[in-house]
């Protein structure tokens, strides 16, 4: 078959700043980071496919390398020795994977030695990489994490068989990718879930008394009361995604952002004036669960603590896209935050926001805080909204 070399295609790659802009991605080094997967101990899953490779190809050494801007972590491995197995890695001066990561695509070389690229790199010199076929690895989200590959010490032509055997061994490792990544999702929701439980009561207690002081009969409270719950129950719809296998369906629905924002902030109208305003946006059906955990979190917060808990209190929400990212601005003025708990920053609503807006959506998220106005400043990039 024809061999897959750098010089036939990822040599340009190598000789350009796309190599190492996709390296560099930073998404893929969101996810990478998210993933736990360049540190810790040993893996069943990986290891039990690295022995079935090396077994199943005939391959000295096999192994699962994960790829970041400096160094390539082995998360598995057969066959190593020497300083790549005490340091369980190696700088990418010694890395074919890093193409593999680079291009999305296998790699196949037959003899290292003669390529253009790769006949310099430490790896042939120090490790004896000379034949060499990888595999890239994704995560659930498509981004390449690093490669499956499998190492002889001599010349060696690979086969159509030889890759359709990697592949089918990644296919495995990455489906175990998957529900990793399943059972994260639904624990954090599922943690939110409890956390929100705990809440609720005193959140209804909350409203309850906000309606009262401004009710005139008891029809007119009983009605309000009824409308803030409905609205709250429509709220928490908004989470439940997660927690079921159906956000994962093709014909799953995401949401405009101002629709979501209104549904979301809609149970505490009349309580507090609120200006929401800013473009256009859609929200996949992935990102809109992430970004409803969020908001709903902070209007949690803002009811118990903020502006939402007081009469007279000002919330202002406002965003923009700037630069291929959605800024959101979340103000609230009308009450005095020098003691106030929801600055203080610790706690599992800080740590759902943290996954929420940094490790699921890849953003960031910057709080202020002034004696007179309690303020976030919400950045995320418009590829991962998509999903």
């Amino acid at each position: 078959m024809t061999e897959m070399r750098l010089g036939s295609g990822l040599h340009q790659q190598a000789e350009t700043s796309d190599h190492v802009l996709k390296l560099s991605d930073p998404v893929r080094l969101d996810v990478l980071k998210a993933s736990g997967l360049m540190a810790g101990g040993p893996d069943k899953p990986h290891d039990r496919c690295v022995r079935l490779a090396s077994r199943i190809l005939g391959a000295p050494v096999s192994l699962v390398s994960y790829v970041d801007t400096e160094r390539q972590h082995f998360k598995a491995h057969i066959g190593l020795e020497g300083k790549a197995l005490e340091d369980q890695g190696t700088p990418l001066t010694h890395s074919f994977c890093q193409y593999v990561v680079s291009s999305g695509k296998p790699l196949m070389i037959a003899d290292s030695r003669l390529d253009p690229v790769l006949s310099d790199n430490g790896a042939v010199h120090d490790l004896n990489v000379i034949a060499y076929l990888g595999v890239p690895i994704h995560a659930p989200g498509g981004e390449v994490l690093g490669s499956f590959c499998v190492i002889d010490g001599k010349p060696r032509d690979w086969t159509q068989d030889d890759l359709d055997a990697l592949n089918d061994l990644v296919a495995m490792l990455e489906t175990d990718l998957a529900l990793r990544q399943t059972v994260s999702e639904r624990d954090v929701v599922l943690q939110e879930m409890n956390h929100r439980v705990r809440n609720l009561f005193s959140l209804i207690n909350g409203m309850v008394r906000m309606d009262r002081r401004t009710a005139t009969s008891v029809d007119e409270l009983a009605e309000s009361i009824a409308k803030r719950l409905s609205a709250l129950n429509a709220a928490h719809s908004m989470i439940v995604p997660v927690v079921e296998a159906s956000d994962t369906k093709a014909d799953a629905e995401g949401a405009q952002i101002d629709g979501l924002l209104e549904k979301l902030l809609a149970p505490y109208s009349g309580t507090a004036r609120l200006d929401i305003s800013g473009p256009d946006v859609w929200i996949g059906p992935k990102a809109a669960v992430y970004l409803a955990l969020t908001v709903h979190e902070l209007a949690t917060n803002a009811a118990k603590y903020g502006a939402l808990s007081v009469e007279g209190g000002h919330l202002c929400v406002q965003w923009q896209v700037k630069n291929e990212r959605l800024e959101i601005d979340w103000t609230e003025t009308g009450q005095c935050w020098e003691d106030v708990t929801q600055t203080k920053g610790s706690g599992f609503g800080s740590q759902l926001l943290s996954i929420s807006v940094e490790s699921q959506l890849s953003g960031t998220i910057v709080t202020d805080v002034t004696p007179d106005t309690f303020s976030h400043h919400i950045s995320l990039p418009m590829e991962r909204l998509a999903r």
